[in-house]
């Protein structure tokens, strides 16, 4: 199959480099579509969607901000967001842009997720929760477990 010409330009602003310091693909060498297909899959599995987990992340990320770069409790989870001056555009070029924002989330067993508000809109709106290697990479099934979404298939026998 012929690539898309724009897959093709999308995967080159999304080099190390390009847009960010250190990309969005890591070492991931499958197609974009494929990336995003192979985690959507993943979620439907656990019978879950890109928006299920984006609706939580959004909402602890919101609670972390109103401590104002201190921990905030929220539920069974600590939250601290961390702003830096200054916003980054989404590469799939939506015309959205992201504050420059961490949200680290830390559970009772000491389990910890980090996440910028980028890594959310391009989970949120495009599936994308970057490529294997990558340093923002959120992997769609640990999050999900992590965020309480999912709850590993208990064997009947």
């Amino acid at each position: 199959m012929k690539p898309n010409p724009a897959d093709t330009a999308l995967r080159t602003d999304m080099m190390e480099g390009r847009l960010v310091l250190d990309g969005f693909l890591g070492d991931d060498e499958r197609p974009i579509p494929e990336i995003v297909w192979e985690d959507e899959a993943q979620l439907a599995a656990l019978g879950l969607t890109v928006q299920d987990l984006s609706k939580v992340m959004r909402a602890l990320t919101r609670k972390g901000m109103e401590g104002y770069g201190e921990p905030v409790a929220e539920g069974e989870y600590t939250v601290v967001t961390q702003e830096y001056m200054g916003f980054m555009g989404c590469p799939f070029k939506d015309n959205r842009r992201a504050a420059k924002r961490n949200t680290t989330v830390t559970n009772q067993q000491g389990e910890q997720f980090i996440w910028s508000d980028l890594s959310l809109h391009l989970i949120e709106a495009h599936g994308f929760f970057q490529g294997k290697g990558s340093v923002y990479r959120l992997e769609p099934v640990p999050l999900a477990r992590f965020l309480n979404l999912s709850q590993p298939v208990v064997s009947q026998e």
